[in-house]
């Protein structure tokens, strides 16, 4: 009985060590495995910072670098310094619709007249330019565009005719040459509406859109106006929709200088 007792008590002894030595590597274990979890969480931690960091990742340096660096163009005030750096056919093209003004505006004067009509002339000689070397630049790959050039360009040498022959005769070969020039504006209009594609017209840029929807309803008001010259009743209500015309022909061009601008940052 003694024999059996102590080796009982030795038995228990031993599976109380052993369930206490079993806890102890549980424990460990646990340990163990919450160490490599807090492990596993820094690294990926570390991960989404090293993608996440505008300072220090790829796609900080990268991508996101290349949107921010968009948003600061897009948001980017323009000086005047870049505006005098445009070439030069942008200037004589501005500078030509703000004669247009001046001229249309001095029609509504008798005394004036003569000098409205030297102010366009000047004007259209300006606008030859520029449309010039807009053609050449496109090419005459680009058929429409090139067309386009074309007919402003006739339309300006038709209007350089009128303007001259204004100065010492009005009557229906005066009236005409203006309706003419007119109408070559609103095909060159046209033509340059018709190169854009309206089935992707949401990924067009508004500016462009402006550009070429002002010079169409410029080219409508010139066209009218001109054809109204032959009513004297409506002479007043003509020289006003050439300002008109001509003030939407200005905010075209200056949008033609936003749009350079942007495009050589």
């Amino acid at each position: 009985m003694y024999e059996l007792k102590s080796v009982t008590s030795h038995t228990e002894e031993f599976d109380c060590n052993s369930t206490t030595e079993s806890r102890i590597m549980d424990l460990e274990e646990g340990n163990i495995s919450k160490n490599e979890f807090n492990s596993t969480k820094k690294k990926k931690m570390e991960a989404c910072n090293f993608f996440a960091d505008s300072e220090s990742s790829f796609l900080g340096k990268g991508k996101m670098k290349q949107t921010k660096d968009t948003r600061e163009n897009e948001n980017k005030t323009i000086k005047i310094t870049d505006i005098f750096k445009c070439p030069l056919e942008f200037h004589t093209n501005f500078i030509s619709m703000i004669l247009f003004i001046i001229g249309s505006a001095f029609f509504l004067y008798p005394k004036l007249y003569v000098a409205g009509c030297i102010i366009f002339c000047l004007a259209c000689v300006m606008c030859v330019y520029s449309n010039l070397i807009g053609a050449i630049n496109i090419g005459r790959e680009k058929k429409r565009e090139y067309c386009g050039y074309v007919c402003y360009i006739i339309g300006c040498i038709v209007f350089i005719i009128g303007s001259i022959y204004c100065c010492f005769k009005d009557d229906y070969f005066s009236v005409m040459t203006f309706i003419i020039g007119s109408i070559f504006f609103l095909i060159g209009a046209i033509l340059f509406i018709i190169t854009l594609d309206f089935y992707k017209i949401k990924s067009v840029d508004y500016k462009v859109l402006i550009v070429y929807i002002s010079n169409l309803i410029g080219g409508l008001l010139f066209t009218i106006a001109s054809i109204l010259f032959f009513y004297p009743t409506f002479y007043n209500q003509a020289c006003y929709m050439y300002i008109v015309g001509s003030s939407i022909f200005t905010l075209a061009t200056w949008f033609d200088y936003i749009i350079y601008i942007n495009g050589t940052d």
